[in-house]
């Protein structure tokens, strides 16, 4: 009874070990803060440090909400990451915050929390409601297509 208790212990013992060896050997991608909406645009991680970047160098914040299971937030995401001239605009013009979670202002709620949801925020840290997408009832909502100039 012991030395097959003990047998199994060092099997238990040498798979756990291979297993985590194998997890370790697995190649991952970094995670960053871009989370792919574009990774030469400097991030910000918190809404709260995004109002003081906003608020210090004079440019506006725009918020993006989004979930990584979201179909409708992959294509928009794909849609921003390729296109050279936002790339550009959103490194430049912006300070850019993605998010995978609300947020406690509800003034970047005011119509719903749905995703895909970008909203923008001006320099004295006043939500700008009165830029919308095409959309009546998800106001906040983008497309793919509207990414194009």
């Amino acid at each position: 009874m012991f030395h097959s208790t003990l047998a199994l212990s060092l099997l238990l013992i040498a798979v756990t070990s291979n297993l985590a060896m194998a997890i370790k050997k697995e190649k991952r991608t970094p995670q960053t803060l871009s989370r792919g909406w574009g990774d030469e645009i400097t991030w910000v991680q918190t809404y709260e440090e995004g109002l003081y970047q906003a608020k210090k160098s004079n440019k506006p914040l725009m918020v993006i909400h989004h979930l990584e299971d979201c179909q409708y937030c992959q294509a928009l995401k794909k849609a921003f990451a390729e296109n050279e001239e936002i790339q550009e605009m959103a490194q430049n013009n912006f300070i850019m915050l993605n998010l995978m979670h609300e947020t406690t202002d509800k003034n970047l709620s005011p119509d719903g929390q749905y995703v895909p949801r970008i909203m923008f925020v001006d320099p004295s840290l006043t939500v700008r409601a009165d830029i919308t997408g095409r959309y009546s009832n998800r106001l906040y909502t983008y497309e793919p297509q509207d990414m194009m100039f």
